[in-house]
């Protein structure tokens, strides 16, 4: 199998354990056309956001923090919407759209990095880098949609760019290191995908059902 296509499994596989496991298991909620619909818009921000960011200098916190900002406020500005503000499945469109941008990004930095081969070593790195993008993303647009579902809009569109912003720092300390020590960055990397993984669980727990309206519960 090429390089391009083993970057590309990996890339998604989050993504559909995503889709599959957390959207999949609150089908009834939203509605499918619109919930690809956002997938597939995610899928064209990530893959924008992913060719952007190769020409910046991502080892700067200050410009990863301002293409966090930028992701987060496209998700706000989406989601504030008419289709979706103050409707109740905001919060898992807003997971979908999040869900598509991840995987994008990913295979847009492994594509171009123009590897020949992909060793266990670097499918791992790959992998949990995915992992990391994709549980935050899908978190952050869980929230955003949910605060827009609520109609407390601001609060927790900074709860997500917080949220995002961490998983910048602790990615932009692998840049920054400029691969030069293994052990250090599959550390960090473990860290990032840890930390967004409860954060994910957060959601799943805590926000997903309060955005379910009870009388849904009953059906």
């Amino acid at each position: 199998m090429n390089p391009t296509s083993v970057i590309g499994l990996i890339s998604f596989a989050p993504a559909i354990f995503v889709l599959y496991k957390i959207l999949g298991d609150n089908e009834g909620y939203f509605k499918h056309n619109k919930a690809f619909f956002m997938l597939a818009l995610g899928m064209m921000v990530g893959m924008f956001i992913g060719l952007l960011t190769l020409t910046l200098p991502l080892d700067i916190f200050m410009v990863t923090l301002g293409v966090v900002l930028l992701l987060e406020l496209t998700k706000f500005v989406v989601l504030l919407s008419r289709p979706f503000r103050l409707k109740h499945d905001a919060t898992f469109y807003g997971m979908a759209m999040g869900v598509g941008i991840a995987p994008m990004m990913v295979f847009i930095y492994g594509y171009f990095a123009g590897l020949a081969e992909v060793s266990p070593k670097t499918a791992l790195f790959i992998g949990l880098m995915a992992t990391s993008y994709t549980f935050i993303y899908a978190a952050t647009g869980a929230f955003i949609g949910y605060g827009c579902y609520k109609g407390e809009f601001w609060r927790f569109f900074v709860k997500a760019v917080i949220f995002s912003g961490l998983h910048g720092l602790i990615l932009s300390m692998i840049w920054a290191n400029q691969f030069s020590s293994e052990i250090a960055n599959f550390a960090l990397l473990f860290i990032a995908t840890v930390y967004t993984s409860l954060v994910l669980l957060h959601v799943v727990f805590e926000v997903i059902p309060k955005t379910i309206p009870s009388e849904l519960k009953s059906i």
